[in-house]
């Protein structure tokens, strides 16, 4: 089973081929982060918690889940790595769910058109 990693993105370059860098500068980057205000009004910093549940809500959003379709077939089966601690909620939780959840599909649009 897939598993999250801690590593920066000058350090995946040594990771085995099963495993894919996801943090700051890729496309599967968690936009909302600890550095940005809290929705909550409550802290003037957002937590790792909250950035990861907006990060969720938004793939289950109807614009995000065509996000959330091509992330998962482009990482099913692999070992995600991300910079956050290991014992602290990260993106890459979300994403290895997501990937995980269902052997990959195939593509739902063909050149060719429907099968028949």
């Amino acid at each position: 089973m897939p598993v999250r990693l801690q590593g920066s993105a000058r350090t995946a370059w040594r990771s085995p081929a099963s495993c894919i860098y996801v943090g700051g500068g890729t496309r599967y980057a968690n936009p909302f982060r600890t550095d940005h205000p809290s929705p909550s009004g409550y802290r003037s910093s957002m937590t790792a918690q909250e950035g990861v549940h907006l990060f969720d809500a938004m793939l289950r959003g109807p614009v995000g889940r065509y996000y959330a379709e091509r992330f998962a077939r482009s990482l099913y089966g692999l070992d995600l790595m991300c910079t956050c601690p290991l014992d602290t909620p990260c993106h890459a939780d979300v994403l290895l769910r997501l990937a995980n959840r269902a052997e990959p599909r195939p593509a739902t649009c063909s050149l060719e058109g429907p099968a028949r």
